[in-house]
Formats: C-alpha cells, structure tokens, sequence
C-alpha cells in the first residue's frame, strides 16, 4: 500500500473517513455485491418498450424538434442581422432627417417583433378559409382551402380523431413521408395540426385531378402516352423509395395531375414501416378464403369481352376498388400471403398492372367480383396472358409485354432497381433526367388557381353516389359507443417556411432553401 493510502485511512482528521461514501468504499460486502451486480440487468418490459415503433417515432421527432430549433434559430438570427445591416446602410446615404430616421427604425423593430410572433404561433383551423370539397375518403375529408394571412391555396384533409384511436400509425405515416420529402415528384406537405377532434393535414393543391380519372374519361392511352405516364410513375415511386419506404398500395387514384400536366405520387398511409394492420390483415383474409374453393377454370378472352366485364364490374360492386376495402387489382401477392417477406419491388407489381390498365382498359386479374378477383391473383401465373383483340392480333407491343412480365413476375424475377428497369428496352426512348421539361399530353385548362373542375362535385347528387358505401361505414363508425376520441399527438404539428428567394442561410442549396426541418410542435 502506498504511504499516501496508508496516512488517508489512518488520519481521523481526515473530513472524508467518516463520510458515507467512505464506509461504502471500505465496506467489503457492499463493495463485492457492487461489483457483483454491476451492470444491473434491465427488465425486459424496458427492451420491448424501447423497441417499439411508438418509442423510436418519439425519439425521432424529439431529434427533429431540437435539430430544428438552433437550425431555425441560427437562420432567423443571421436572416435578421442582413436585413438590419441593409436598413443601416440605407438610412445612412439617405437623406432623412432624425426624425424620419427614428419613426422608420420604430416601424422595422415593429414589423420584426410581429414577425417574430407569427413564427412562435401554431397552426389552427381558423388560419384557413374553406373553398369546397374536393375528396372524401374511409376516415374524412379532403377540402380546398386557402390560408387567410398568406394566401396559399391547399388541400386540407381533415380525420375524425376517434378513427385512429386504436390505429395512429396510418396517419402518421403520410404526416411524416410528406414532411420529409423533397422531391418534385412527390406532394409535399404545409401544415399539419390537430384540435381536440380532428387531425390535419395541409397539403400542396394539385388541380389537375387523379390518373384514375384520365383513365375513366378515355378508357385506354395510346402507346405513347401511356409510355409517358408509367415512365413519371417510376420516377415518383423511386423518389419514394429513396426515402427508405415501400408504398404497397399503389394504384391509379394516388397518382395526380399537377398544373403542367406531370405526375405527382400521394396517399402514403399504407406505406412500408407503419402499417394499416387491420386494413392489409383484411385483405390477407380475402385471399385465405379462396384457398380452399375450387379453382376456376380461365378461359381466355379477347380484351374486348374483359373490358365489358371489367367495367360492369365496377358499376355493380360498389365495394370493388373502394380505398376503404381493399382491392387486389394492383397489389403485389407477396404483400398480401401470410408469412412472405417483400421489399420496394412489390410497387413494381403495381406499376405493371396500371400499365397494363393504361393499354387495354382492364386490370390483368380482373374478375366479375372481388372473389374473382382474389382467385385470379392467386393463379396469376395461369391468368396472366398476353390480350389478344378480337380480330387476333396482340394488343401490345413485344417490348411492351416484355417489360410487364418483368414487372408482374416472382420477386426472384422481378426487376431489381430503378437502374435496371431504365435499361429495358420499353424506356429506350425516354429521358429520365429530363421528363419534366416534355410536354406532357395533357395539361388541365384551369380558370384560376382554385380552380376544381377535375374534382368530384360534391354538391352533384350523381358523384356523391359514388362515396354511397364510404358515408355508411363512417355512419357505422361513429354509432359505435366504443370508439374513443385520443388525446394530443406529440411532434405532430408541423408548419413549413417559405424561404425568401436568393435569402442566405446555414440550410441554403442551390437557389433555393431546402428547409428540411420545418417546424414541429
């Protein structure tokens, strides 16, 4: 033992030998049962807390949150002291008087300090203005909007909280894709808040309508349009896939119009990572069902005679290719069998089945009703045929059906990236890099920018007859006593900033802000 040790135990005028700490040290048993149980085990309620997607959303909103306040903070400070120094030099070749030089500094602290305010106040409903209802989906509505102090015309989706009291995670998927995306090719988000009964998102207004629509008004694209199209829809769907998610449930419905006529991708609620159990387990359900009946036998027809059908259809089953259902015409099988693990690709099986659609006005397992449907999706590999039109020739071309049967295929042979489907002989015309300077082959006639004539209107008796079965199972829905409204989301509320053009600052890209964070609350 050194001779510092030995005087420090052996010195009683030592302050610290009879300090608590000290007996802790010279107790040989508590010392040993330190020693012992260090590191303690934790229990595992803790891991399985820590290890759910409820945990790692709040930890990831709480990095965002404060990633976001110095990022906003250093911005606003750096943005502040450009504007005071430009003032300063101003008011300095100026001629004013003192005078005039005191009332304009009073009136700039002025408009900065509101300034400041309205960057502290949260997003409410009272902020926006109604115009009319664009939408109507299984869990609310979808409004033009505009925002009364800026102007800024949105898509407002308003939700029932109580339809997500016990499923948060298929709002709060397309809350955070559409917040942290970028990308031309995808709808970005404005606002998003929430009152004591609704959630709220604010979305950009794209006025051109959904491809589901350009279908039904032209039921089949010619070859080179529909080239157009499915070529913007794998740039959208990668752009999505970039962000590290897998949509799942594409269809033409999710894919808009914008004001120049490209293709915008939305409705993210099904998305890969947080899932809509109940809906995709339903849908599971349907298919186990066909299991077990006997196999219809599929007799070829020409695509004349499957449109018919394909049409009657839709007319007749009003639950057919309801959102608030589900649907298999687009849907990859591996998503939907128990037990089979799936990757992005699955949104290739999509895409081919809406190119498909887009050539002969059909979808490749199409039956008379949904079980049809379902069971054809199990045989696909018997079901899926080349058209062939009712004088004998095929109803597309050899790199057209060549690219399909790439597309809807066993993930083995599925194409593998966006890389790989670019190479296919179908896309040798195409210029990904440059898609958005083509002139698209439809670009909507807009009166003004609040203009919704390619929207459903809701004041039409005979469009509101289609959203029949959506208002009974909502009608449904809140006559169950059992359905509570939840409390508060945390870090769901969100409010972008419009950067202004050519302005400096430590999130500055390009020529413009890319504004990453936002605000959350």
């Amino acid at each position: 033992m050194d001779l510092d040790d030995n005087e420090e135990n052996t010195n009683d005028s030592n302050p610290t030998s009879s300090h608590q700490y000290q007996r802790r040290v010279n107790n040989p048993t508590t010392a040993n049962n330190d020693l012992t149980n260090s590191p303690r085990k934790l229990p595992q309620d803790f891991h399985r807390k820590a290890d759910s997607q409820k945990t790692k959303r709040l930890i990831n909103v709480c990095q965002m949150y404060f990633l976001d306040y110095y990022c906003d903070m250093f911005d606003y400070v750096i943005s502040r002291r450009e504007r005071t120094k430009e003032v300063t030099t101003m008011l300095k070749n100026s001629n004013a008087s003192e005078d005039e030089i005191n009332k304009y500094w009073s009136n700039y602290f002025h408009k900065e300090s509101s300034t400041l305010r309205k960057r502290r106040m949260k997003p409410k409903t009272k902020d926006f203005e109604i115009v009319t209802q664009i939408g109507q989906g299984g869990y609310g509505a979808v409004y033009l909007a505009k925002k009364k102090d800026s102007n800024e015309v949105v898509a407002l989706k308003t939700v029932n909280k109580k339809y997500f009291s016990k499923e948060t995670d298929y709002f709060l998927t397309e809350r955070d894709i559409l917040t942290i995306t970028r990308s031309e090719w995808l709808v970005k988000l404005l606002y998003a808040f929430q009152d004591n009964q609704h959630l709220y998102l604010a979305m950009e207004f794209v006025p051109g309508g959904d491809f589901r629509t350009l279908l039904f008004n032209t039921r089949t694209l010619i070859s080179t349009h529909a080239r157009f199209y499915i070529s913007e829809m794998f740039c959208s769907v990668n752009a999505l896939h970039e962000l590290g998610y897998t949509h799942r449930d594409l269809k033409p419905e999710n894919f808009l119009i914008d004001s120049k006529g490209h293709i915008k991708l939305t409705d993210f609620g099904l998305a890969a990572g947080q899932v809509s159990k109940g809906r995709i387990e339903s849908m599971k359900l349907r298919l186990e069902q066909v299991r077990d009946l006997n196999q219809l036998e599929f007799q070829p027809k020409s695509v004349e005679e499957r449109l018919v059908l394909y049409q009657r259809a839709r007319n007749e089953d009003t639950n057919y290719a309801s959102s608030t259902v589900g649907s298999p015409d687009y849907m990859a099988l591996e998503v939907l069998e128990k037990g089979r693990q799936y990757d992005f690709t699955a949104d290739y099986w999509s895409l081919g089945c809406i190119l498909f659609e887009s050539l002969v006005g059909y979808t490749p397992f199409c039956g008379s009703n949904s079980t049809e449907t379902y069971e054809n999706l199990r045989n696909w590999k018997n079901v899926l045929t080349r058209p062939v039109k009712s004088n004998g020739q095929y109803a597309m071309s050899d790199r057209t059906w060549e690219l399909i049967t790439r597309l809807i295929a066993d993930p083995i042979n599925r194409l593998k990236s966006f890389e790989h489907v670019k190479r296919m002989r179908y896309f040798a015309d195409i210029d990904f890099e440059n898609l958005r300077n083509v002139q698209p082959p439809f670009v909507p006639q807009l009166d003004d920018e609040t203009d919704v004539g390619y929207f459903d209107d809701f004041g039409n008796e005979e469009h509101m007859a289609r959203y029949g079965d959506v208002f009974k199972r909502q009608a449904k829905f809140d006559a169950d006593p059992s359905q509570d409204v939840m409390s508060n989301i945390l870090g769901f509320t969100f409010k972008h900033r419009k950067g202004k053009s050519g302005s400096t600052g430590i999130l500055y890209e390009g020529s413009r802000n890319v504004d990453p964070f936002a605000t959350f609350y």
